[in-house]
């Protein structure tokens, strides 16, 4: 009889134990609920601080650095992934039955890979890459077609050659399906 008493007397507790718990947690919700109704919105501010140009210049070479990572370039990349990027990035623009390599050709992108060429010691025909990226920096592309052919063939392209320059609502349905 006293194992079924102290059995009572576990069930009790056990049963007490775990209202308590519930009653605790409704309570927390509760209370969690109303601090966000009352809660003040709290206005943000800008801190502005200056930062130095060394910083600047740190930020700056990690966030290029980031974008030839993306490009598929790096510091073992030779003239050959240069113009595979480049050739790449003329897709955006131009029309060509085969497009089999896509990098969006917009200002971040134009940029690293001319600072890329312009920093690179061991890049073949630093020049004609140079004048290439450049006239797209400056945002000419008048001869984009001229300029894939030229990547194209340089890769030994046998599909795929440019024969006309997208409009930009053809660029724009190229970005969109290709970018974003």
């Amino acid at each position: 009889m006293n194992k079924f008493r102290w059995s009572m007397v576990g069930l009790i507790v056990a049963a007490a134990a775990i209202s308590v718990i519930i009653t605790i947690n409704q309570n927390a919700k509760n209370y969690e609920a109303k601090q966000e109704d009352t809660a003040p919105v709290l206005e943000t501010t800008e801190v502005e601080y200056e930062t130095t140009e060394e910083e600047d210049t740190e930020v700056e070479t990690i966030k290029n650095e980031k974008i030839l990572y993306e490009l598929g370039l790096g510091p073992s990349s030779k003239r050959e992934d240069v113009m595979k990027t480049m050739h790449s990035m003329t897709h955006q623009k131009v029309v060509s039955d085969e497009k089999w390599y896509n990098l969006e050709m917009n200002s971040e992108n134009i940029n690293a890979v001319y600072e890329f060429i312009n920093d690179s010691e061991v890049i073949d025909y630093k020049s004609e890459l140079l004048r290439i990226v450049g006239k797209w920096k400056e945002g000419n592309f008048d001869n984009i077609v001229e300029d894939h052919n030229y990547l194209w063939g340089e890769q030994n392209g046998n599909v795929g050659k440019a024969t006309g320059t997208l409009t930009p609502e053809e660029e724009a349905q190229f970005v969109k399906a290709n970018f974003e």
